[in-house]
């Protein structure tokens, strides 16, 4: 063993990722069959360092009516890590085939480089925390979170269609960030013990990147 190999650092990534699609009519002539259209993804890194200290970052990104789905897909595939665990709701049926589906419309280049990334992270390992609660049939995460005194946003397909077709996305954005971040809060409350450090480390990054929003670029608090 080089002596090196006793200086390597144990690092664990996980990802907790939520995602948001409206469902789109089929044409009046009957041309165009009704499907669905990935308008937003949002992404809570979570990294732990040697078993103590974490990392963390949220990401969130929308389209607007009349955007391809290919910037978000190029998009998360910058940012997926080279080797995490991915953790979300409803995996199996929701969340992995609309990301699918996506590809499958995006241009030959995008679709390649976000599948490569999504294939890589499925190797990693999934958490997905409605199988215990029934899988398919799991009520929402709304209702789950809700038990654990954790906020987790409803988005009704009406507020998303209306959001989303008029442009009106900023709130919706912050609204997957926080379905995101629930995600991972549910992830870590349910680990028990083994999660109050990474509950604990994600309070405190909660309770600074608050104090960061309302400093003002000249230091004063708003």
């Amino acid at each position: 063993m080089r002596p090196e190999d006793n200086m390597k650092m144990n690092v664990t990534t996980y990802v907790a990722m939520t995602a948001v699609m409206v469902a789109i009519p089929p044409s009046a002539g009957g041309t165009y069959p009704a499907g669905r259209q990935l308008v937003g993804l949002s992404l809570f890194v979570a990294t732990q360092y040697d078993f103590e200290r974490w990392r963390f970052a949220l990401h969130r990104r929308m389209v607007l009516a009349g955007e391809s789905e290919a910037p978000l897909l190029e998009w998360a595939a910058d940012l997926l890590p080279a080797d995490a665990i991915l953790i979300g709701w409803n995996v199996d049926h929701a969340l992995v085939p609309l990301l699918l589906d996506a590809a499958e419309t995006a241009p030959p280049v995008v679709a390649h480089h976000f599948l490569a990334r999504l294939h890589r992270l499925l190797r990693g390992g999934v958490v997905d925390l409605s199988l215990p609660r029934g899988g398919a049939g799991a009520p929402p995460l709304t209702a789950v979170a809700e038990e654990m005194a954790i906020r987790s946003p409803y988005l009704d397909r009406e507020s998303v269609l209306s959001a989303w077709a008029t442009g009106d996305t900023d709130q919706l954005g912050h609204d997957l960030a926080d379905e995101a971040l629930a995600i991972w809060r549910v992830f870590v409350r349910t680990a028990g013990l083994a999660g109050i450090g990474a509950e604990a480390a994600t309070d405190d990054w909660m309770r600074r990147r608050r104090r960061m929003r309302v400093v003002t670029p000249t230091g004063s608090r708003s």
